[in-house]
């Protein structure tokens, strides 16, 4: 797994996001990343629970494994809101999901105002 080292520009550059977010409709972003037992136990389980995810504002997802650890499950999901997002998180049938699918710890978690995405 890759760290970048804190960074006082881009943290004064995040919290300039944070204002603009305040401002401006902006989607949020959210990447979080725990260990699983099997990672194709676990994505059959996130997989079923996407007409869930969809009801409850997710816009878009990506999914993977960090580089190097097979078992460690990542999730990059777009919301429509955060009280979208906090909604779901805060379910029980998430809860019962993660329990089912496997998952070995309490999810790492960040939450990110995204302003742009470009795709080639």
């Amino acid at each position: 797994m890759y760290f970048v080292p804190f960074n006082e520009k881009l943290w004064r550059r995040m919290s300039i996001l944070v204002y603009y977010n305040q401002k401006h409709d902006v989607m949020i972003k959210t990447l979080m990343y725990h260990k699983v037992e099997d990672f194709d136990k676990w994505k059959e389980a996130f997989d079923d629970l996407r007409p869930i995810r969809i009801k409850a504002g997710e816009m878009d997802y990506s999914v993977g494994t960090i580089h190097g650890q097979p078992n460690t499950a990542y999730v990059i999901n777009g919301w429509k809101t955060m009280k979208d997002y906090e909604a779901f998180v805060g379910s029980s049938v998430l809860a019962d999901a993660m329990k089912r699918a496997g998952v070995l710890e309490k999810p790492h978690t960040f939450v990110m105002d995204e302003v742009e995405m470009v795709t080639k």
